[in-house]
């Protein structure tokens, strides 16, 4: 393929779909180093991006804060300067890795040369692809979401062999967690993460108790409690279930749960955030799995572990559960 020299990857989603695409962005980085790679992220999820080596510039978007309030001057003049921002950048190539109508409006208002996405078959919104001038229809072979946003990067000659993940973390934000780590007297420990972003993919907290107590009774490890916003009614339950013995908790931002997560033995949990932030820095996951395929979006190493129980409606992907109350769970 021609030399490319600006690039602009459109992954927009949660903390985990950004992980998701990191390698990705790596294997762009080392087929085409001298290209300037910008990344069009939504603002909750842009602090994983941060000072990462990798990325000339970070353009963030509010999608969903813009919707309420979609027609109103100062919603107008963000949406109008992001798409200033990209068109000025004149970029060769836009790749379009999250696949909705909206990523995809970006990618062609963007100006890009060519709007690269999946075609309709891997798509979540498959009209989208109306606005793409080069589709791609992943191999049967690329099953992991890792994988199937490889070919993304393959399609345009990158090398993906190996996954890269490049998270960075502040000499402050490590002092941080050494801090209270040391506080408490804390070499070895495991991390426990409750919440899953959605209700569907939520262990019941009373299991996390039971783990902790179990855990903690037959190695002598203590557990960190780990959790986002919205989900401190799951950390009470789990303190509440624990009585006199319950796990260790303070609050962390994400580059802060990446220091911690590096030191930690192992981290159980479900599909979140977390997990893939834990298992990008390989540590140790086991993963607890509902409706959503760990096949595709679980742990990807070998030594990890996922939990799931297989039921007729799943995996659904769904946000509510309307058939068995969660027994995929």
């Amino acid at each position: 393929m021609a030399s490319l020299n600006r690039i602009l990857i459109i992954k927009l989603g949660s903390i985990g779909d950004v992980v998701h695409t990191l390698p990705a962005l790596a294997a762009l980085k080392k087929s085409y180093p001298e290209a300037a790679i910008d990344w069009l992220v939504e603002k909750k999820s842009s602090i994983i991006l941060q000072k990462n080596p990798l990325i000339r510039q970070i353009i963030e978007v509010d999608t969903q804060r813009w919707r309420k309030s979609l027609l109103s001057f100062e919603v107008l003049r963000q949406i109008k300067t992001s798409l200033s921002r990209m068109r000025d950048n004149r970029y060769d190539v836009a790749l379009d890795f999250q696949g909705l109508w909206k990523s995809a409006a970006f990618g062609y208002f963007s100006g890009a040369k060519q709007v690269v996405g999946f075609d309709k078959e891997a798509l979540r919104e498959p009209g989208c692809r109306i606005f793409y001038d080069n589709k791609i229809l992943p191999s049967a072979d690329a099953v992991h979401v890792i994988e199937i946003y490889n070919e993304l990067a393959r399609s345009l000659g990158a090398e993906t062999n190996g996954y890269r993940f490049d998270l960075n973390v502040s000499e402050e934000d490590d002092a941080y967690i050494a801090s209270q780590l040391a506080s408490r007297h804390m070499a070895d420990f495991i991390i426990l993460n409750p919440g899953g972003g959605w209700a569907t993919k939520n262990w019941d907290p009373t299991n996390y108790s039971r783990l902790h107590l179990r855990i903690r009774k037959k190695t002598g490890w203590p557990s960190i409690i780990t959790w986002g916003p919205g989900e401190e009614a799951l950390v009470e339950q789990v303190f509440r279930d624990c009585g006199t013995d319950p796990p260790v908790a303070f609050p962390t931002t994400i580059p802060q749960f990446v220091s911690l997560v590096r030191r930690a033995k192992l981290f159980i949990g479900g599909d979140t955030g977390p997990l893939h932030l834990a298992a990008a820095c390989q540590t140790p996951v086991v993963g607890i799995f509902g409706p959503t395929h760990p096949s595709r979006n679980g742990p990807f190493s070998p030594a990890d572990l996922v939990v799931s129980h297989p039921v007729p409606c799943g995996p659904c992907y769904k946000r509510t559960c309307e058939i068995y109350d969660r027994q995929c769970l």
